[in-house]
């Protein structure tokens, strides 16, 4: 249960809010929970968007292991409503259907390339303790520049800052989407 309330689109008086709501109903779609209770300040939901966008629209990162990797640290932080939003991500990116049922039993799923499996096992290894091993950088490095491993490092730490903020928060998952 959200411990603020959301500021729905509908009937916002700040003019910067509005303006805002409306860019992300353009690049996003709608307008999601955790913008709405972000909404509370509005300058710090524009700075969120802002580093939002690069993470999910402008790195060059591929999408699929930008997911796999939002995916894996959702799951290990258990944080539903990353999960619901990335799992319709993930298979918009083109991710099969096996493959995101297996992302609680990567380790031992035969699906992933060596590449995903390298960049899952980053992203485990953060979640878990906030570290990666010699080795896993070693092997992402195997297969992403360095400029990628970066990437591969932000895309991973802004979802740990969203956990931060959805469950602290209380951020609902939407009406009419459901956990995994």
């Amino acid at each position: 249960m959200a411990r603020l309330p959301y500021v729905m689109e509908s009937g916002v008086a700040n003019p910067d809010l509005k303006s805002l709501y409306d860019e992300i109903s353009r690049v996003q779609g709608s307008v999601l929970n955790l913008y709405r209770i972000l909404g509370n300040q509005p300058a710090a939901l524009r700075a969120f968007m802002t580093m939002s966008r690069y993470v999910r629209h402008q790195s060059p990162l591929r999408p699929q292991l930008r997911e796999l990797a939002v995916l894996v640290t959702a799951t290990v932080l258990e944080v539903d409503y990353e999960r619901v939003h990335h799992l319709a991500a993930a298979r918009k990116a083109g991710i099969p259907e096996p493959k995101l049922r297996d992302i609680p039993t990567w380790r031992t799923s035969t699906l992933y390339a060596p590449v995903e499996r390298a960049v899952m096992a980053y992203a485990d290894q953060v979640a878990r303790s906030r570290r990666v091993d010699d080795a896993t950088v070693a092997e992402v490095l195997l297969y992403l520049p360095a400029p990628q491993l970066i990437d591969l490092a932000i895309t991973v730490g802004w979802y740990h800052l969203c956990a931060a903020l959805i469950l602290p928060l209380g951020v609902d998952i939407e009406e009419g989407l459901s956990a995994p």
